[in-house]
């Protein structure tokens, strides 16, 4: 059993500064699709790229998976979505809301690059440094955070609380 921590870790006001920011980092790199990892990434996706603001810009979801209905990462990544994606020849931004042991990421850039783009850059959400087992690294990153199971904002645990406009702690009761 678990609950929310007595306090968010991140709140929103402090999630739509860092949009600020990080937008204009974006913006500099001149990407031709967001590509966002759903389902975590969603409202991340959604809230950045209407900081971006560029109408040219193409938006596209794929799947990604490795936790299921637990708070450990089971080591195998599920992607789905890349059926109908045409990405050769551009330049990618990749959109997740967490990376933590990197393995979800290194296997969405190792398949994506066999599609051809352009070019592939990262970003994330959260990024949970201590936990990396493989060589992966965000170029563009929101918050540093602990190792912490942590929901809001688009994360869940089992499908629940992606709604909340913070990122929270899950504390086991």
């Amino acid at each position: 059993m678990y609950k929310l921590s007595s306090a968010p870790l991140v709140t929103s006001q402090q999630i739509d500064k860092r949009l600020d920011t990080l937008a204009s980092e974006i913006k500099a790199a001149d990407f031709d699709v967001i590509l966002s990892v759903l389902t975590g990434s969603y409202i991340f996706t959604a809230d950045l790229s209407r900081k971006i603001a560029d109408t040219e810009l193409e938006i596209a979801f794929i799947k990604a998976s490795s936790y299921g209905d637990s708070t450990e990462s089971k080591g195998t990544v599920k992607i789905s979505g890349l059926e109908k994606l045409d990405i050769k020849g551009k330049r990618i931004l990749l959109i997740d809301d967490i990376l933590d042991t990197g393995n979800t990421m290194k296997a969405l850039v190792e398949t994506l690059l066999k599609l051809e783009p352009a070019s592939i850059k990262t970003c994330v959400l959260l990024n949970k440094e201590s936990r990396r087992v493989v060589d992966c690294h965000a170029d563009f990153v929101g918050f540093e955070i602990e190792d912490k199971f942590v929901v809001g904002y688009g994360l869940d645990y089992a499908s629940k609380y992606r709604t909340l406009p913070e990122i929270w702690t899950l504390e086991e009761v």
